[in-house]
């Protein structure tokens, strides 16, 4: 049972890599972290073409990357996530493994990594001249402070209706499970700005694992209608 189970795992990641990668127009599947922010790279500007040529769907964007392990260099093969220890927290994950991967995804776009909010866990990068703002890994749990910057407090560009917000690495799920019942100020912001926000996956790229935990592939999904 456990040799068909993995081969139907195979077939499938296989399968719809495949079918990602055709749809994309890209030669290969990512071996390595900076394949996957080739391929992000690629998408988010078509995504950014849409947006310039007047499609407003293409202003709140999500991709997900492979996480860069500690020590970890770019030109490394992708590894599961679950390699990875963090001894020094969310903190740390931002720092070795988010920060390097939001910078060299956003170096053509003229970024400036602004520092981080929430426990130091969600960084944020502004480009003023591309009207963009990237933040990492927002959260059910980590919602209060991004609809800060959303509504504006941290500076009025994420406000402006072209202004593309992009999330690197999001977590949040539905209004529902935010904040607590009682909050429902909270849970009706929560509703307009994740529920009826009107996000779009441009790309993601997730490694997946075999039981053993050693490596199996990686899952590539990414939006080929952008432009």
């Amino acid at each position: 049972m456990r040799s068909i189970a993995l081969l139907v795992t195979r077939l499938l990641a296989a399968a719809i890599s495949t079918a990602a990668t055709v749809a994309a127009g890209s030669s290969s599947c990512p071996l390595t972290y900076a394949d996957a922010l080739q391929g992000a790279r690629a998408a988010l500007r078509h995504a950014r073409a849409a947006s310039k040529g007047g499609d407003s769907g293409w202003t709140r964007l999500m991709v997900e990357l492979p996480l860069l392990p500690p020590g970890g260099a770019l030109t490394n093969r992708i590894r599961p996530d679950s390699d990875a220890l963090w001894p020094g927290g969310v903190t740390q994950r931002h720092r070795v493994a988010m920060r390097p991967l939001a910078e060299e995804l956003l170096a053509g776009f003229g970024a400036t990594f602004l520092g981080t909010i929430d426990v130091g866990q969600m960084g944020v990068w502004s480009a003023p001249s591309a009207e963009l703002t990237a933040v990492g890994f927002v959260a059910d749990l980590s919602f209060s402070a991004f609809a800060r910057l959303a509504r504006g407090e941290y500076g009025g560009a994420p406000t402006r209706a072209r202004h593309t917000l992009l999330l690197l690495n999001p977590r949040l799920s539905a209004a529902a499970n935010i904040g607590q019942p009682w909050e429902r100020a909270l849970r009706r912001e929560a509703a307009a700005l994740v529920d009826e926000g009107g996000w779009r996956w441009v790309y993601a790229a997730r490694a997946l694992a075999q039981p053993d935990g050693s490596h199996l592939g990686t899952l590539v999904s990414t939006c080929a209608h952008a432009a």
